[in-house]
């Protein structure tokens, strides 16, 4: 006797395969958004850190400028007008959140700041335009469903991410 076709148990696991890929897939693609903005958030707080510690190291002002249009941001040395050189490549500070996949969707939203803020000799927090802060600085990120907020205290420059 010559059988054709699939056993019971046989199209059960088939099922039951496919149907956890299925879930994998969508597990996988929801979590997208909320890790690239976990890991843009990192790096901002990491960017303003670095830039504070060697305004400490250097003696001068470094700061960051945000530009919420082109969602991106560079690191600036204040006496000489250089970019700060970024620790990792020895190239420019500059992070581009629409140019690299790494940070796909992932948009500036806002500052409660002049679009910059620069660290003096002592790690202390200045907006742009050279004032110091007298609130903390707060920049927004968002993934389009989800914000998080890189906060910078205004007395100690302390990032935290919230």
């Amino acid at each position: 006797m010559h059988r054709t076709g699939f056993t019971l148990i046989e199209l059960v696991v088939v099922i039951t395969i496919v149907g956890i890929l299925a879930v994998a897939v969508l597990i996988n693609g929801r979590a997208k958004g909320p890790v690239r903005l976990e890991a843009a958030c990192q790096k901002l707080a990491m960017d303003l850190r670095y830039c504070q510690q060697m305004a400490m190291a250097e003696q001068v002002r470094f700061g960051i400028s945000f530009d919420t249009g082109d969602e991106s941001y560079f690191g600036y040395r204040i006496n000489t007008g250089t970019k700060a050189k970024n620790p990792q490549t020895q190239g420019d500070l500059e992070v581009d959140f629409g140019g690299t996949d790494e940070f796909k969707e992932i948009e500036i939203v806002s500052t409660n700041f002049s679009d910059a803020i620069e660290f003096d000799s002592t790690g202390k927090p200045y907006d742009g335009n050279g004032t110091a802060l007298s609130n903390e600085g707060i920049v927004t990120l968002t993934d389009g469903s989800n914000s998080r907020t890189v906060r910078i205290e205004a007395v100690t420059g302390k990032v935290k991410i919230q």
